[in-house]
C-alpha cells in the first residue's frame, strides 16, 4: 500500500514541473514575437526612468546620514513627550528599584477608598517648572497650581510649555477646586490656556496677591472668561470644605514672592500637605514662616502625606541671611559709589526686595525709575495687593529720572538672566528708549544664574564692562566688598532637615524638581530623618500614588500627560513643526521649482533653486549646475503617465543624493512641479 501510494505523489510531482515548463516557454515565446521599443517609447511608458547621478557615495550612505540626523532632531524635539517614558528605576521608584512599564501601571485598577495623589506636571522633566498636582477621591478633585516650564535651545520657536489635561479633562464634573500655592510663573503660568476650560463656578482659590497676579494674566486674552475666584487669608487658618470629603486650610510660608503658602487637604484617610515653594528666614522683612500651624496640624492631627519641593535640595546649608541684609548690601553700594547712576537688576517677582531697594534709595537721597514690562505689571499688582510699602516721593518715570544728576539716579530693572530682548542687554546696546549704559554707571546682579542661564549672564556682563560700567556681582563678596546681594527662594538642605524632622510626615514624596534632585529628597528623607523607604515615592508625572485607608502609599495606575508647547505669542506648536525647524537649522532647506509642457513633460524654463540655511547659491555654481543638469535630464526621460508623486519622490531621493555627496549634509529637499 505504501510503495503505491509513493509512486502516485511522484507521478504528480512530475506533472506539475512539466506543466510549469510548458507555461515558461510559452511567456518566452509571446516576449520574442513582442516588437522592441524605442528609447523614446520606453521613456514615455516609464519603463527607463532612471538617470546616473554621477556621485562617489552610495546611496546607503545618504539614508543612513538621513536616519542619524532624523534620530538627532527626534531626540531632542521630544524631551517633553512623558507618556511613554518607563517608570524610573529608582530604589525609591515604589518597586523596589525594579522597571515597570506605563503599561503595566495603566492596566492597575484602582483601589477602594484610596485617595488619588496624580502629578499632571512639574517632577523629573526636562527642566523645573510646569508644577501641576491632582487629588483625587471617588468623584471629587482638588488641583494644585498650573504652570508653566520655560523651554531651552532645542525647541526653536516654542517660549513655554504647559501640561496636557487630558485626564482632568475627562473629569471636569469632578473638579471642586483649583488651588495655588503662589503666583510664580512656573505655578500659574499655564492659566491662560488651563482655566478656561473649566467651568465658571468652579471656585479658584489663592492668596489675594497670588489670584491678582491669575487675574493680571487672564486679562490678556482677547476675551476675559468670567471665573469664580475667592481670596483666602492664610492667617486666618480657616479650613475650606471644597466638597463632602475633601477640605483645604492654607498656611503662610516664606518664599520670593509675596502671599506663598503651603496648602493642606484633609481627606478621609488623613492629611496631605503641599508645601508649595518655601524657605527659612531668620529676620524676615514681612510675617514670619507659620511653622507654629504646621507643628499644630502635625502634633495634633498628624502629616500623613507630604509633597515636599526640592528645587535646591542638593545645596548644603542653610540661609544664613535675610532679604533685609540684602536690602543693607544696595545701601553699601550707594555709599560707595556716590556719584554713579545705579541700575539694580533682579527677578520681577521680588517685590519685597524692591522695596528694600526704594528704601535705601530714599535714604541715599536718590529716585527711582522702573524699567521692564514684567517688572511694572508685577509692581502694580503688589501695590493693589498692599504687599509693597513705597516711601513717598521716591519713584518717577524714566522719561523724568534722566533729567537728574547721576548722584540721585537709581534704576531697577530685569534682565539678570541675561535675556537678550531684555531692558539691560537694550540698555547696552543703546535700543532702550532713554538709557545708554555709560562707564560711570554701576550695575547690580541681585541674582544668581537660573541653571543654563549662565553663559547668557556672562555675555551680558561682559557687555557691560566693554562699555566701561561697574558690575557687582552676588557671590563676588570677595571682589567687591558689598555683602549678599541675592538669597533664592528654595530652601536649602539642612532646611529641609529641619522642615521634614519638625513634621514628622508618615509617608513622603518628594516634589517640584528635576529627577536628580527628588532623588536627592527621598535620599535626606531616608538616611537623615529616618523615614522608613517603602514610604517614599519618587514619582514620573502621570503616575497614581493612591494614599490608603491604613495610611499607606502605593503606586497603583498611570495616566496619559504631556505638555503643550507655545510661542510667545500664545500659539500652540506642533511637535512636527519643532521637528522641521530643528532639522533646517543644522542642515537647512533645498527647493527645486521645476516648471514641465503638460503635453512633452519637458522643463518650459531653467529650474529655479532656494537654499536657505544650507548653501550660499553665489558660491555654489558647480553644484547648482550639477542639480540643474539632472533635472533636464530627469525630466526628458520620464513618463507622462508617471504620477506627480512619483515624480517628486524620485527627484527628491536623487537630489537628496547629489546634495550629500557634495556637501556631507542631508537638507531638507522639497521639489515642486507646475505643469502648463
Amino acid at each position: 500500500m505504501t510503495k503505491i501510494s509513493e509512486e502516485a505523489r511522484r507521478a504528480k510531482l512530475l506533472a506539475q514541473r512539466e506543466q510549469k515548463l510548458k507555461e515558461l516557454k510559452n511567456r518566452q515565446k509571446l516576449a520574442a514575437n513582442k516588437p522592441k521599443k524605442s528609447p523614446d517609447d520606453e521613456a514615455k511608458d516609464g519603463s527607463r526612468r532612471h538617470v546616473p547621478l554621477n556621485t562617489t557615495t552610495r546611496h546607503g550612505e545618504m539614508v543612513r546620514a538621513q536616519r542619524m540626523v532624523a534620530s538627532d532632531v527626534h531626540a531632542r524635539a521630544t524631551q517633553h513627550i512623558i507618556s511613554e517614558t518607563p517608570i524610573n528605576k529608582s530604589l525609591y521608584n515604589g518597586f523596589n528599584g525594579q522597571q515597570v512599564s506605563p503599561a503595566q501601571l495603566r492596566a492597575a485598577r484602582p483601589t477602594k477608598n484610596a485617595v488619588r495623589i496624580i502629578p499632571i506636571g512639574g517632577v523629573g522633566e526636562m527642566g523645573i517648572g510646569k508644577n501641576m498636582t491632582a487629588l483625587e477621591y471617588g468623584d471629587e478633585i482638588i488641583l494644585v497650581d498650573m504652570g508653566i516650564m520655560f523651554v531651552n535651545e532645542d525647541y526653536p520657536g516654542v517660549d513655554y510649555m504647559v501640561p496636557n489635561i487630558e485626564y482632568i479633562e475627562k473629569n471636569l464634573r469632578k473638579v471642586k477646586a483649583i488651588a495655588f500655592t503662589h503666583g510664580h510663573l512656573d505655578h500659574i503660568g499655564a492659566v491662560q490656556h488651563l482655566l478656561p476650560r473649566f467651568p465658571h463656578i468652579t471656585p479658584i482659590y489663592g492668596t489675594e496677591f497670588t489670584l491678582n497676579m491669575v487675574k493680571k494674566s487672564m486679562n490678556e486674552l482677547p476675551e476675559v472668561p468670567e471665573m469664580n475666584y475667592i481670596n483666602v487669608e492664610p492667617w486666618k487658618h480657616d479650613i475650606i470644605q471644597v466638597s463632602p470629603s475633601l477640605s483645604l486650610e492654607f498656611v503662610h510660608v516664606l518664599h520670593s514672592i509675596p502671599g506663598s503658602t503651603a496648602i493642606v487637604v484633609r481627606t478621609p484617610n488623613g492629611v496631605v500637605l503641599f508645601s508649595g515653594d518655601w524657605r527659612f528666614e531668620d529676620n524676615p522683612i514681612d510675617k514670619p514662616f507659620d511653622m507654629t500651624r504646621l507643628t499644630e496640624i502635625a502634633t495634633k492631627e498628624g502629616i500623613h502625606v507630604m509633597l515636599n519641593e526640592s528645587t535646591n535640595i542638593d545645596t548644603p546649608g542653610r540661609h544664613t541671611w535675610s532679604e533685609i541684609e540684602v536690602g543693607d548690601s544696595f545701601g553699601k553700594v550707594m555709599n560707595e559709589y556716590k556719584n554713579s547712576r545705579i541700575i539694580i537688576s533682579s527677578f520681577s517677582s521680588q517685590i519685597l526686595r524692591i522695596q528694600r531697594a526704594l528704601e535705601e534709595a530714599a535714604k541715599h537721597g536718590r529716585k527711582v525709575a522702573f524699567a521692564g514690562y514684567s517688572m511694572i505689571n508685577n509692581l502694580e499688582v503688589a501695590l493693589r495687593s498692599r504687599q509693597i510699602k513705597v516711601p513717598k516721593d521716591v519713584i518717577m518715570k524714566m522719561e523724568d529720572i534722566i533729567k537728574l544728576p547721576d548722584s540721585r539716579v537709581a534704576i531697577i530693572c530685569t534682565g539678570s538672566q541675561g535675556e537678550l530682548n531684555a531692558v539691560l542687554n537694550r540698555m547696552i546696546t543703546g535700543q532702550h528708549k532713554y538709557i545708554k549704559v555709560k562707564n560711570t554707571d554701576v550695575v547690580v546682579f541681585s541674582s544668581n544664574p537660573i541653571p543654563g542661564n549662565e553663559i547668557h549672564v556672562v555675555n551680558t556682563e561682559s557687555g557691560l564692562m566693554r562699555e566701561g560700567a561697574e558690575v557687582i556681582r552676588h557671590g563676588k563678596n570677595h571682589v567687591h566688598g558689598m555683602g549678599p546681594l541675592h538669597l533664592s527662594g528654595h530652601a536649602y538642605f539642612e532646611d529641609h532637615v529641619e522642615y521634614v524632622q519638625t513634621l514628622k510626615p508618615l509617608n513622603y514624596i518628594p516634589n517640584h524638581g528635576e529627577f536628580y534632585m527628588l532623588h536627592h529628597s527621598a535620599e535626606m528623607a531616608e538616611n537623615v530623618c529616618g523615614i522608613p523607604r517603602e514610604r517614599i515615592l519618587v514619582c514620573d508625572d502621570g503616575d497614581v500614588v493612591e494614599f490608603l485607608p491604613d495610611k499607606t502609599i502605593k503606586k497603583n495606575g498611570r495616566i496619559n500627560v504631556g505638555s503643550e508647547l507655545y510661542d510667545g505669542t500664545g500659539n500652540e506648536v506642533h511637535d512636527a513643526v519643532v521637528k522641521d525647524r530643528l532639522h533646517i537649522s543644522n542642515e537647512g532647506i533645498f527647493i527645486i521649482v521645476l516648471t514641465l509642457n503638460k503635453k512633452t513633460g519637458r522643463l518650459v524654463k531653467t529650474p529655479d533653486v532656494i537654499s536657505r540655511a544650507f548653501v550660499y547659491l553665489n558660491d555654489s555654481e558647480e553644484l547648482i549646475g550639477k542639480i540643474r543638469h539632472y533635472l533636464r535630464t530627469k525630466t526628458d526621460h520620464s513618463s507622462l503617465d508617471a504620477s506627480m508623486d512619483t515624480l517628486k519622490q524620485e527627484i527628491k531621493d536623487d537630489v537628496a543624493h547629489i546634495l550629500y555627496d557634495s556637501t556631507g549634509h542631508t537638507p531638507i529637499v522639497i521639489p515642486v512641479v507646475n505643469k502648463v
